[in-house]
């Protein structure tokens, strides 16, 4: 009998008040110095013993609703530190990559293995590529070739270019985000008209029944377009109290400028207590834009610079095309004004008048609601701020009464609706007559930025209606005869409605760069249009910048 085991019973130490033992019955020694993990307040405890963790799980059976039943759990002791964690900073210096490939192409070459990859067990062909993305088998494939060929959705390929180059003389005075612009509002007021001067033809309503159909052929005119700065035009000088002097393409460019998406400039001059804003010579304000607002707008510059489906040349075409056009359709007769107070002897001015007009900017206090039916006009806060600019009158409309309406008139053009930068408008041709409206919608969406300019030209001038007319070539490749197809006539202020503008944040924009150059020392300024970012660039520039360009010819 004293051979066999004998088993005697450890001494347990209870601890009736709380986990673990207690003070007066202290843990054997054996266990001393063992670190171990501290309990947390935050931790959740919600199983009895839990000896996998959630990351390093093997077990495969109850997979499908892991990672949603642990989404919000907490692993037990996460909230402190563990004194068990694995330092391998020694292995890790060691350690060398044998495999260079990416993570993709490992994803790629394991799960296109096997008949059904790993995705299933069916044997299709896209059963072993539903995992490569979001898109499936589909999406996969096209994603890696838009990013091997560089697909043309690509944002980050468009790249403009500046309409001038900042140099190193130029310092930077500020630069305003257009998320800065959203939210201003004025409401500008006209003082009085200075005066009309030149001559204006009347409307030929025959072109009422231009269709697709009984297209015209557009003429080419042989007038004289005049387009001075405003420190050239004499009848600005003439203005008396007047701080600001601007003509109506400058100040509509202003206006929208947050629409627009290619780069533009406008000089500054800050003479005295005078303010001009005027156009560079040869620069975008001369020049309409063609699909600017496209997701594929027209190369600015490419293999063959004589391409006439690049963006410049698109331009002077567009420029030329209006002018035609608005000489053809008002040419039933003239009204005569003051005399033209630009252009030599021998020179055939251009059918389109000058209408100056005195608009005031000044500040003014709001009303209070017990005052808002009085005629009294607001105190003027500061300074009295008075703009003289110089509009144009494209044409008159004949009334039945006898009286005419002013109109502004433009014309949208169509070069090749399969080249690049068409803007994957509509054939003119076949959907003006049928499908206006897409035709319209398409236009107002790849042409915003002209559009807008020229609702605000036409607001400037207080037209009673804006006129577009719709002009393509006669032949894709042929960019001297195109045919008139049709028109559209709007009221501005509707029209910049229809195009989802605020005619009082434009003019709030007008308003607030007016204020910042009134504010400036005198000098020659810049104001530039970021091409690939939302910015409004304000440089300081020397004072002959420019007057070497404006003394070359402008080449055709």
């Amino acid at each position: 009998m004293s051979d066999l085991p004998s088993f005697s019973l450890p001494s347990i130490f209870d601890n009736p008040k709380g986990w673990g033992p207690s003070s007066g019955h202290p843990p054997s020694t054996s266990f001393k110095d063992v670190p171990y993990v501290l309990y947390s307040k935050g931790d959740k405890v919600s199983r009895v013993a839990n000896w996998i963790s959630p990351a390093d799980a093997r077990d495969t059976r109850d997979n499908r609703n892991r990672n949603r039943r642990d989404f919000n759990q907490q692993t037990y002791g996460s909230n402190s530190a563990s004194a068990f964690v694995y330092q391998a900073a020694e292995d890790e210096e060691t350690f060398s990559l044998v495999d260079k490939r990416g993570a993709a192409a490992k994803k790629m070459a394991v799960r296109g293995m096997g008949r059904g990859g790993f995705g299933g067990r069916g044997r299709g062909r896209g059963a072993g590529m539903q995992r490569l993305g979001r898109g499936g088998a589909r999406g996969a494939m096209q994603g890696g070739f838009r990013r091997r060929f560089r697909w043309r959705d690509d944002p980050t390929q468009h790249h403009r270019m500046t309409s001038v180059k900042p140099e190193e003389s130029w310092e930077l005075v500020q630069d305003i985000e257009f998320s800065r612009m959203a939210d201003l509002s004025f409401s500008a007021r006209e003082a009085r008209v200075a005066g009309m001067y030149g001559s204006v033809g009347v409307y030929d309503h025959a072109f009422d029944r231009v269709t697709t159909r009984l297209e015209k052929p557009l003429r080419a005119s042989g007038a004289v377009r005049y387009n001075a700065t405003a420190r050239e035009d004499p009848v600005l000088a003439q203005q008396a109290d007047v701080k600001v002097f601007a003509t109506d393409s400058v100040l509509a460019t202003l206006m929208a400028a947050t629409v627009s998406t290619s780069a533009w400039d406008v000089v500054v001059n800050r003479v005295g207590s005078s303010l001009y804003l005027d156009k560079r010579e040869g620069g975008p304000v001369d020049f309409p834009s063609v699909n600017e607002n496209a997701a594929e707008p027209p190369a600015d510059s490419g293999e063959k610079d004589a391409s006439i489906n690049l963006a410049p040349m698109l331009a002077m075409e567009a420029r030329d095309v209006n002018s035609n056009y608005i000489r053809q359709i008002t040419g039933k007769s003239r009204v005569e004004y003051e005399a033209n107070p630009f252009g030599g002897s021998g020179e055939t001015p251009d059918d389109s008048a000058y209408k100056y007009r005195i608009l005031d900017f000044s500040a003014r206090e709001q009303k209070a609601e017990s005052d808002s039916d009085s005629e009294a006009e607001e105190p003027i806060i500061g300074d009295k701020c008075l703009v003289a600019l110089r509009t144009e009158v494209s044409g008159l409309l004949a009334t039945g009464t006898g009286a005419h309406k002013q109109m502004f008139i433009r014309a949208l053009t169509q070069h090749d609706v399969s080249a690049q930068g068409a803007g994957g408008a509509l054939d003119w041709r076949q959907k003006l007559d049928s499908q206006r409206g897409a035709v319209i919608a398409t236009e107002m969406k790849n042409n915003a930025s002209k559009l807008a300019r020229w609702a605000f030209q036409a607001v400037l001038a207080g037209a009673d209606q804006l006129r577009i007319g719709f002009v393509a070539r006669v032949s894709p490749r042929d960019r001297t005869r195109h045919a008139i197809l049709g028109f559209q006539t709007y009221n501005p202020s509707d029209f910049v409605a229809q195009l989802g503008l605020n005619e009082f944040n434009a003019w709030g924009i007008a308003k607030a760069l007016i204020d910042l150059c009134l504010g400036l020392e005198e000098g020659k300024y810049v104001i530039m249009r970021d091409p690939n970012k939302p910015l409004i660039l304000l440089y300081k520039v020397p004072s002959g910048t420019f007057e070497d360009e404006q003394d070359e010819p402008e080449a055709e």
